[in-house]
């Protein structure tokens, strides 16, 4: 296994959070962990596309992908969730500032 530089690691992370479906999928998880079926129901993409998006977060360590009992389910990777906690307001809307 290569190790990232940090400067890498970064890389991924932003690049990771600069787009509109993933972010609506990291709304979607500010709660706690969440069925691959319901992100389906709430963001309204495909189901290939979904994958897409979700394997891109978790390959930049935001998502980490569990399972419950034959159910795959995602959750926001515990480092992070104070920090986008306090990025994502409670109505869902992202703080600029």
């Amino acid at each position: 296994m290569v190790r990232r530089s940090a400067r890498e690691e970064w890389v991924l992370v932003f690049g990771a959070l600069a787009s509109g479906p993933r972010l609506q999928i990291l709304e979607c998880l500010r709660r706690g962990p969440v069925r691959c079926r319901e992100i389906l129901d709430v963001v309204g993409l495909s189901q290939p596309t979904v994958s897409y998006h979700l394997a891109k977060l978790e390959r930049a360590g935001i998502l980490v992908k569990g399972k419950r009992g034959t159910r795959t389910c995602y959750r926001i990777d515990e480092a992070l969730e104070g920090v986008l906690a306090q990025c994502i307001k409670e109505d869902g809307s992202w703080r600029i500032r």
